[in-house]
């Protein structure tokens, strides 16, 4: 039986001139393992609240959606919070209680359920999900990925018959991310419960996928399996959904492969097979770069320079920085690597002043931005921090950049406000409520607000988190427009095919110290998990390759 006949839905929002959805027609069969992609605002989200009655947003729908061959709206109550669940994109926003136990039991206890079915049902998923040693933990005090497990395992208590989840991994580190795929993939396979997921990190997603959904403008631009989707996007030279393809694949269709019957390689293992099957054709001792390890002492006097920092949120805490050094230096571009729970996101708040260490000092050009001004120092550091949210206090988009610009006075500029709409593409949400657009589009808006003051050093906290792979081109464009014109940038990170074709020098924050920081490609190559899909299944015969364009160049053509 389908769960879902989505039959030409389309969807407004109110007060908005445009649908959101326009005639969206799809099938949904049990047990499926559907991905939904498509740029910022092409209604993936949209798209997925319509598919849970508790969560479908106010406007005007248009079709049809039937679950279970039943009208969605006419699935009582009790069985819609039952059999589907959903997972959204921050772990915090779904968490209610305090302690994981509780935040395991609240939907049962809402739900009448017996003191025995409770206990049996934790019992099983804790183990299930490797949680035993959390259960009472205050959830305060788990990582991003644990949060978001934790929400994961609190929908599975209901034993749901369909997951819906709204980029689970945006804000997880890689391997917190490959660990939660991995889940979802076992669920998927161990009880057949359908699978609806909205994700732009797809290196992952695509080998377990069953159906690929892609939206154009809230429209479905393509929709099949994986294979079928990629040779019809390839085909057509599509360019606005090339980037969307694993890089294994895109690789496989650029070297000019028989896009027929074969299928398409989707993953490190297939890859793998590929390239081994096809050595002869790469010309494995030429042109390879030698493996460099950064040198501090070969580079300029650092533009920043942390020193000896120590940190902790309370007096008895555990230390979240101890002994922390770093040098970035002028004009480069340094990605920031770590796990959730790491001190990433604290040791940028520490250099943009939101939190002061309490030891050791931060350097800017040689004088200490701890004894400085807050008013010289946010002229100087410009700071995106990981939630957007925190920058709207206006009514719309164009009040929000409008009002920054009436703030900066003489520092900021019409012309470059005019620059970045344009460059990143905003002109059509101008006018809408900041909190009404896509996760992407507030990501662009608060990074455009930073930028209007034209910062010596920039700090990005996942500037990637929520946007899809074209936005992500458009952003690496203009951050290097702004290097070029002499901005230093400091970003942290999770995406790292992102950090392997864009970032300079690259460092892993662990225990709340360095503890590796080399130039890219190096940092790249030495390691095992934090590196590139395209290293993973070529690195054994061409060391130096962590691109599709490494591996392209030493192709025989």
């Amino acid at each position: 039986m389908a769960h879902y006949q989505i039959e030409n839905v389309s969807f407004q929002y109110p007060g908005c001139p445009d649908p959101t959805l326009q005639n969206i027609s799809l099938m949904i069969e049990e047990g499926e393992f559907v991905l939904l992609c498509g740029s910022s605002g092409s209604g993936k989200t949209t798209l997925l609240r319509q598919l849970k009655q508790e969560i479908r947003p106010e406007g005007i729908r248009n079709g049809s959606i039937l679950y279970r061959g039943l009208p969605l709206d006419q699935v009582d109550e009790r069985s819609s919070i039952e059999e589907i669940g959903m997972v959204f994109q921050d772990p915090d926003n779904q968490i209610v209680m305090n302690t994981v136990w509780q935040e395991l039991t609240f939907a049962m206890e809402n739900l009448g359920y017996s003191t025995e079915q409770m206990q049996r049902r934790v019992g099983e998923l804790a183990q299930f999900f490797g949680m035993e040693d959390w259960l009472q933990l205050p959830v305060h005090e788990l990582s991003g990925g644990q949060k978001q497990l934790v929400n994961l395992a609190s929908v599975m208590t209901l034993r749901p018959r369909v997951l819906l989840l709204d980029e689970p991994t945006a804000q997880l580190d890689p391997i917190a991310a490959k660990e939660f795929v991995q889940l979802l993939s076992r669920i998927n396979e161990e009880f057949s419960i359908t699978i609806v997921i909205s994700e732009h990190r797809i290196e992952e997603i695509v080998p377990l996928s069953s159906k690929l959904v892609l939206l154009r403008k809230g429209q479905t631009a393509y929709c099949g399996s994986p294979d079928s989707v990629m040779k019809q996007i390839w085909s057509q030279g599509d360019s606005s959904f090339i980037p969307y393809l694993p890089s294994i694949s895109q690789l496989y269709l650029e070297v000019g492969q028989s896009i027929g019957n074969r299928a398409i390689p989707v993953s490190v293992k297939e890859g793998r097979k590929w390239i081994t099957a096809n050595r002869d054709r790469l010309n494995a001792n030429e042109g390879a770069e030698p493996v460099t390890r950064g040198n501090a002492e070969q580079q300029p006097e650092p533009l920043l320079t942390c020193k000896e920092l120590y940190f902790t949120y309370a007096k008895h805490a555990p230390l979240v920085l101890k002994r922390l050094s770093l040098s970035i230096h002028r004009g480069e571009f340094f990605a920031l690597f770590g796990g959730n729970g790491s001190g990433k996101s604290t040791l940028l708040e520490q250099i943009a002043g939101a939190l002061a260490p309490q030891r050791g000092d931060i350097l800017y050009a040689g004088k200490s931005l701890l004894k400085g001004s807050a008013r010289d120092r946010s002229l100087k550091i410009g700071y995106v921090a990981q939630n957007p949210m925190l920058y709207f206090t206006r009514d719309t988009v164009r009040e929000q950049l409008e009002d920054r610009l009436k703030r900066l006075g003489e520092h900021g500029s019409r012309a470059r406000l005019n620059e970045l709409v344009t460059s990143f593409e905003m002109e059509e949400i101008m006018d809408k409520h900041p909190f009404d657009i896509s996760g992407g589009q507030q990501q662009k808006v608060a990074l455009i607000l930073v930028l209007l003051a034209s910062p010596e050093l920039l700090l990005l906290d996942e500037p990637t988190k929520g946007l899809d792979p074209m936005s992500k081109q458009k952003l690496a464009e203009l951050l290097k427009m702004i290097r070029e014109s002499g901005t230093t940038i400091l970003m942290v990170s999770h995406d790292i095919e992102f950090a392997a074709s864009h970032a300079t020098r690259c460092g892993l924050l662990f225990d709340g110290a360095m503890v590796a920081v080399e130039e890219t490609r190096s940092f790249l190559r030495n390691n095992y998990f934090y590196t590139t899909a395209i290293h993973r299944t070529v690195g054994d015969i061409l060391p130096a390759a962590i691109t599709v364009k490494d591996v392209w160049k030493q192709w025989e053509k």
